[in-house]
This record gives C-alpha cells, structure tokens and sequence, in this order.
C-alpha cells in the first residue's frame, strides 16, 4: 500500500534532520582535518654545505605513519650554472648515490630520477640537473614500530651518506652524511614538527611529477646493428606532436654527440642512435625514457619503459633509410608485421605451462590428478571429456584471475610479481587449512559428499560432480603459479609490457599448457585406454596420496615461520588441530538424526580453528619480520667467499669496485630456487670458484614483498623467481637459466 502524502513528507523531514545531525556531528573533524592536512608542509633537516652545493634530507610528512610509505628526498641546491647528474650521467660524470642506515625493518626503494636535461660540457655531452634538485625517495614503514628503533627523542632517525658529483668548469666529488628525525604520528600531533615556511610536501610531489611514468606495457624492443634501434608501440606513449627527447638509461650504449633520432612508422615509434664505439655486449634489457618537449623546449610529459634486446627489430630498415626525415616527425607508413614474435611468444607460454606439471611445486596436485584419471576409466568418453574441459576450465581461468590482479595492481603502483600471493602469510594460512582438510579426506578420516570430495577426486560418480574437476583446476593454479618453468620468464615478461589483451591471452595459453596433460587424456580414447583399470587398489592408491599432501602442508608451514614467527606457528598448529576435532565430530553425525547441537558444536570448532590460526598470523606478521630484513646490512666473508643480502646501494657499490658480482633473487616458497641452492649455488665447487675470482654474492629474499627486489626483477623483465644475473668486469650483466646446474654457474664465470 503506497504511504500518504503526509507520512511520505515526514519521512522526508526525518531523513534531512538526521543527515544534518550526522552533518554537524563531523564538520569538526572534517575541519580539523582539512587543517591538518593544509598545515603539514612536510620537515627538513638543516642543510650541509659542501663546495659550491647544499644537501640536506626532506620529508613530505611531519610524522610517520606505521605501515604508511614514508616519501624523503635528498635536496641538492648547487650554485649558479654548476650541475649534478641522472642516473645515466652520459659521457662522463657520475650518478648521485645513497648509501641508507634505517631504523630496524624499515626499508628505502631506489632514487626516483626527475627527467634530465641535455647538458653540453666541454665537448662532452652529459645528462643532468641545474639549480635546485629533489630526488624522491619511498620509504617503506613497518606496520608496527618496536620502541628500539625510537631515540632517546622518541624520534625515528632516517639517515644516509650522500655522494655526488658536481661540475662546472671543474669537477668536484663530494659527500655528506645527512639524516632527519620524525615523530612517530600520535593523535593530534600532525604538525608537531612544523618549524619551517617551506612546504617540502609541495616541493617532494612536484619532483615526482617530473619523474618519468613507468610503462609495463607497448612491446618495447631494441636492435644492435649499425645503429642502436628502438621501437615500441605508440599508442601507449603521450600525444606526441613534435620530436620527442629520448634518453638512454644505461650508459655506453648509445653515442651521446647527436640525440637519438625519432619518426612514426604506423602505429610504432621509432627511435634511432648512434652506437657507442665501446658497446661490446648489449644488456638483454634496455631503459628508456621518452620525454614530450612543450612549445619552449621544457618537459611536459615523460615515459619510461624497458626495451627487450631482439635480433632486429620492426621497421628497421625503414628507420635506418628514414633517419633523415625522422627530426620532421611526418614519416607514416605500415609497420612491419609482429605476429611472428608474438607467435613465438604464445608457444613459449603453451611449452612453460606444460613443463610446470613436472615441477616440484605442482607435485602435491599431481597425486590428486592421477586420482582423477584412474577413476576416469569408470565413466563413457563423452562424461570423460566433460571433466576434461572442466578441469581446463578451472586452470585457464584461474590463470586469467591471478593475471588479472597482478597486472590490475601493477597498474596501480604496486612493485609486485609472479606468485605474489604466496607473500602473504594468510593466504599462506588458508593453504595450510585447506591441503589438509584434502589430505585427511584422501586418507579416509572424513567425506564431505559432493562438493569439497571431488576438489581431490576430480571425477565423481555423478555426473553433476565435474564441479570437482573445476576446482582441481583451480587448485593447481594456486599452488603452481610460485613456479617458474623454463619459458615462462620471457613469456610473462612480454605478457606484462603488452596491451592488456594481449597479456591475458598469454596467460590464457600459459594455463592451456599446465592443463593440457589431463585435457589429451579426456578426448584421445588410446590415452585413457592406457590407464590402469579401477579397482580396489585405487583405495590404498588414494591414502597413499594423501601423505605428498601432508608433506606440502609441512612445507607451507615451514614457509610461514620463515615470514612470520614462531608464534604464528604454534596458531596453525593449534588451529589444524581444533580444525580436526571439529571433521571429527561432523563425521559422528553423518548417519544419525537429531544432531543439530552436534552439527552445531563441529561448525562453530570449524570457525574456532580458522580464527585461532588466522588471529595468530595477524598478530605476528608484522611483530616478527624475516631475519633476512634485519641483516640487511649485514655481509659475511668465509674463506674469501663474500655473501650479503640484496640491496641496490650493495650492488652499486660492488659493480663500481670493480668486482665481479652475482645475482640470487630468491623466495622460500619457491621450491625450483631451492632445489637450483642445493644442486648448483650451495655445492663447494661454486663457492670456491666464487672465491678464487672474488665474486661479490648477494642474494635478494622475496618471500615477502619487497619494492626493491620486484624493481630489479622488472629491469630485466622478469616478473617471479628464480632470476640469476652475473656482472662481470666491464661487460653488461648475464642472466642465467632458471634451471641451473654448477657446470652452468661456473661456465658463467669462465
């Protein structure tokens, strides 16, 4: 019955009188807030002076905030027409460096470079600053911040070493050792540290507009002949109407003397260099920055990306007859074709997905499938081949939500990988709840009936349970994605700088892959007339499976007191084992009636467990970091074999001494890494060959995220571990194969 004028007119007075009681309410916090927010200009330390320069550390917030990105910045103010230098200081001069000291558990991404400029000194063409300079730099904060790593101030002290170069007519070298102290943020204490005019929050977030986007996708590439060629898809790019400025990333690759030259072929911009006379081995990784000039000469707008080393590339050689014409920016034909390369990439994708099934990391899914195909041979073709494209159904989509949420995050900011989901110690927890809840199912402790049964069985007597075979599929997924099969590193490598179509079909093809072993059975009847015949074997097959199962469980829980701590585990463990009593009661009530108490008692012990163990990896995720993140400035030397953990300061310094340095990217829950440690890394013959040719060893630990380990991961377009680069003297870096042997590691130093 519809409401009265009258009664619909009051409801309206009622809602207006509440929303401006809720109104009123606010409008002092929303105020206070807005003050806060227009009140903190950041801090700054007092500058240094140093020989024609000032240097000293900023902060875009007066506090800090626990598990907020603390943004800092150093400052550099030289005098009048002296510079500093890009990170690629061109033909001669030297990038500006820092060298951090954090409180404990905190952690410093690299410089963030502002585009340079152009700068022509003595003859020598370099790239650099003028005048004022801000490079920003994240800061990674715990979210809890022990009161050890407090003054006695109760401040948190953020120091570091700071080296430059600075010319003129002469070249100066200079250091400094800079720091700053921010409270820690406490209610009403915003601005505590406001004692300057200077709003360092403005200054910090202009430099990073000025800092070059980084682009993931357009299919860069890059081909050494005559010229250094560039290509990469245009439409990812800014508008460009007029040439843009290119500068090269890595030095003595290009010669600097003319810039780069720059033309549309179709829908590819290309770009052309000279070679440098001393470039001997190109990287297989190449950063570029494209930066958009306005009507003046000044920046509007830069890009960067990473360029793949390829045998030519598209359009070559139109773009070495066109160099001519490429300043007048008017060139417009047909881009060569690229469906060869991608072609290729799809069956590196289709190869790598199928490798997986073999790797160690998939073992434990293995044993639930081979349930699946035995009991397969109960069931007519057609049911068969239904559970088939049920279970590819599961792997390929699955494939395609995880891409999903990797490239959506990364689009967004995020510096994380493949596998990223086995970082998070919860997801880890769930995996430890749910292999076990199978594990006891294949072992004959419990049945669940439909659905949960046959996300181990597979296949099911009834016809309606393909769902199973989906979630089998789904499952494998889960527990494969941390893998890294040969192939796959160059596949989701160019999977992740295409168009998002492109990088989806990718994907696609990659789950296609790890499901096509169960898929040829379902539909070629010679392979599944090879099974063995059901029987009641199959009874003592299935509880034998179950204890690869239990193993994994073992593994993930060996994984989670690497992430966390000891206390987390005993939740788990406390919580596996209220988890268990609980099915236990659920099974006393399977065949018997008024038992809802029962029922009742087991669902709320079900809910107990994954609270317990959740709670208790919540609480301790964050009190207990990895004792990898507290070494990190720690190094250690036996027998003339160097080991330290990963950092980029580290290895600039390794690489500018001269020494020989090898590269570790790692992760705990990547069994292939572990497996190519004790096969290859770990053996005393790559020690020794370590130490007889002073390599610097520095391992970086991925098993939670790291900003820092996810951008080096990214320079050489790779997305997931295992990744293994080796530096030698003068030459560019090496990378490995993901699969190694120590013949492999030693042929490397050789």
């Amino acid at each position: 019955m519809r409401p009265s004028p009258l009664t619909s007119f009051a409801n309206t007075v009622r809602t207006a009188f509440c929303l401006i009681g809720v109104l009123l309410l606010s409008w002092p916090g929303l105020l206070a807030q807005q003050a806060r927010a227009e009140a903190d200009f950041g801090a700054g330390s007092a500058p240094q002076s140093a020989p024609h320069i000032q240097v000293h550390l900023i902060s875009a917030s007066s506090v800090v905030e626990p598990g907020q990105a603390l943004q800092l910045a150093l400052r550099l103010v030289p005098d009048d027409g002296w510079h500093t230098y890009w990170q690629n200081p061109g033909d001669t001069g030297l990038p500006t460096r820092l060298q951090w000291d954090l409180p404990e558990r905190f952690r410093a991404g690299d410089i963030e470079w502002p585009t340079p400029e152009r700068i022509d000194f003595q003859g020598a063409i370099n790239f650099g600053y003028h005048g004022e300079t801000i490079l920003p730099v994240a800061i990674s904060v715990p979210a809890q911040i022990d009161d050890s790593a407090l003054t006695e101030d109760q401040t948190l002290r953020f120091a570091a070493k700071a080296k430059w170069l600075i010319c003129k007519d002469v070249c100066i070298p200079g250091n400094a050792d800079v720091a700053i102290e921010l409270p820690l943020a406490k209610e009403g204490n915003a601005t505590a540290t406001q004692t300057t005019e200077i709003n360092w929050a403005k200054k910090i977030s202009a430099a990073q507009a000025q800092v070059p986007q980084l682009l993931f996708r357009g299919g860069a590439e890059y081909a050494v002949g005559e010229q250094v060629n560039i290509t990469i898809d245009a439409s990812v790019l800014p508008t460009l109407t007029r040439p843009p400025l290119v500068f090269v990333g890595t030095k003595q690759i290009v010669d600097n003397a003319e810039p780069p030259a720059t033309l549309i072929d179709g829908d590819i911009l290309l770009i052309s260099a000279q070679k440098d006379q001393y470039l001997a081995d190109p990287p297989d990784l190449l950063p570029v920055v494209v930066a958009v000039p306005d009507a003046n000469g000044a920046v509007s707008e830069a890009v960067q990306f990473v360029a793949r080393k390829v045998a030519a590339v598209a359009a070559q050689d139109t773009m070495q007859a066109d160099v001519g014409k490429a300043q007048s920016f008017d060139v417009d034909t047909q881009p060569a074709a690229q469906s060869n390369g991608l072609l290729m990439v799809l069956v590196f994708a289709l190869a790598g997905g199928f490798i997986l099934n073999a790797m160690p990391c998939v073992f434990p899914v293995l044993s639930l499938k081979v349930v699946s195909l035995i009991e397969s041979g109960n069931h007519s073709a057609a049911l068969r081949r239904q559970h088939g494209m049920a279970y590819m159904a599961g792997v390929v989509l699955s494939f395609l939500v995880v891409a999903a949420v990797l490239i959506a995050l990364r689009l967004a900011g995020e510096q994380i990988g493949w596998g990223f989901q086995l970082q998070s110690p919860l997801f880890i927890a769930f995996l430890i709840y749910l292999l076990f809840v199978l594990g006891l199912s294949l072992s004959g402790f419990i049945e669940f009936g439909a659905a949960l049964q046959n996300i181990g069985s597979g296949i099911a007597s009834d016809d309606q349970h393909w769902r199973g075979s989906f979630m089998t599929g789904v499952l494998a997924t889960v527990v494969a994605t941390p893998c890294t099969a040969p192939f796959m590193g160059t596949a989701m490598g160019f999977a992740l700088s295409q168009p998002i179509v492109i990088a989806l079909l990718v994907f696609a093809v990659m789950g296609l892959g790890l499901a096509l072993p169960f898929l040829l059975i379902a539909f070629i009847p010679a392979l599944a007339n090879a099974l063995p015949k059901p029987g009641n074997w199959m009874v003592q097959l299935k509880e034998l499976l179950a204890f690869p199962i239990y193993l994994t469980v073992v593994w993930l829980i060996w994984v989670l007191s690497r992430q966390t701590s000891g206390d987390a585990v005993i939740y788990i463990l406390l919580g596996l084992v209220v988890l268990a009593l609980a099915l236990w009661i659920w099974r006393q009530t399977l065949y018997r009636d008024r038992v809802l108490w029962a029922r009742a008692v087991a669902a709320s012990a079900v809910v107990l467990a994954l609270g317990v163990g959740f709670v208790g990896v919540s609480d301790s995720e964050d009190s207990l970091i990895r004792t990898a993140e507290q070494a990190q400035g720690e190094e250690s030397s036996r027998d003339g074999f160097i080991e330290a953990a990963y950092s980029p300061q580290r290895l600039d310094e390794a690489l500018a001494s001269g020494s020989p340095v090898f590269v570790n990217m790692t992760a705990d829950w990547c069994i292939t890494c572990k497996v190519n440690e004790r096969v290859a890394l770990s053996t005393d013959q790559v020690k020794s060959a370590f130490a007889a040719n002073s390599v610097v060893y520095l391992k970086g630990d991925w098993t939670n995220a790291d900003p820092q380990i996810s951008e080096y991961l990214a320079r050489f377009n790779r997305d997931g571990v295992p990744l293994y680069v080796y530096y030698a003297p003068g030459q560019q870096p090496k990378l490995l194969p993901q699969l190694l042997t120590a013949g492999i590691v030693l042929d490397a130093l050789r």
